[in-house]
């Protein structure tokens, strides 16, 4: 019952070795889980949401999806972060129980977030569950949200968002030239991925217009 935090680490590291090679210490491990994701600590809960989808064996589907359904809706940026990656793990561990669930439209949801390391690793996961069919949706309604608020992320999120700016094409030439004019100052950014990733973009956007595309080059 303590809230050590390191302690917590190493009995969650303890019991999931030993719940997958004993089926009666499974239960035991699981019910621990369960508990702690009721703490008021936010380390604590996203350890133990981590620590139950680290859980390979038949029957811990059912406990993992009620956990990530009161994960994604967590109030703590970490603990949403470690359902997202839950998400993805639910999603390889049984694929027919996946598309049985919402954690789809509540990755999607998880877009407009507040906190970008959440925006960034929702897109992640949904790019990696979506890879079938080609990754994320990508829309007007996705692309200009992340683009106007951009500056909010590190390198590796401006970058992930550029790429998929890369595959949007605009509804029209007006459309075409604000993206343009959100994203020209990134050819200043300091980070040579975030410069060739708005490179990429300007050029995608103008393949169509000999005389812009000229200009971009």
């Amino acid at each position: 019952r303590t809230d050590d935090v390191v302690t917590k680490k190493m009995v969650y590291l303890y019991l999931i070795n030993y719940a997958q090679q004993n089926q009666e210490l499974a239960i035991l491990a699981i019910n621990t889980f369960l508990m702690d994701l009721k703490q008021t600590n936010h380390k604590i809960r996203g350890l133990a949401l981590r620590s139950l989808c680290s859980l390979k064996f038949e029957g811990v589907v059912e406990y993992m999806q009620n956990a990530l359904q009161e994960s994604l809706n967590d109030v703590d940026p970490y603990v949403k972060k470690t359902a997202i990656i839950g998400c993805v793990k639910f999603f390889h561990l049984g694929k027919s129980h996946f598309k049985k669930t919402e954690f789809l439209n509540m990755l999607y949801a998880l877009i407009k977030d507040r906190d970008p390391l959440v925006v960034i690793n929702a897109i992640e996961a949904l790019n990696e569950i979506l890879a079938d069919k080609g990754g994320i949706d990508i829309d007007k309604a996705l692309i200009i949200p992340l683009l106007n608020r951009i500056k909010d992320f590190n390198e590796w999120g401006q970058s992930i968002i550029l790429d998929i700016c890369s595959k949007y094409n605009p509804d029209d030439q007006q459309e075409k030239f604000d993206i343009m004019n959100l994203l020209e100052d990134r050819f200043k950014h300091a980070s040579s991925s975030v410069v060739l990733g708005t490179i990429k973009v300007f050029l995608h956007l103008t393949k169509d217009d000999y005389n812009l595309y000229t200009q971009v080059l």
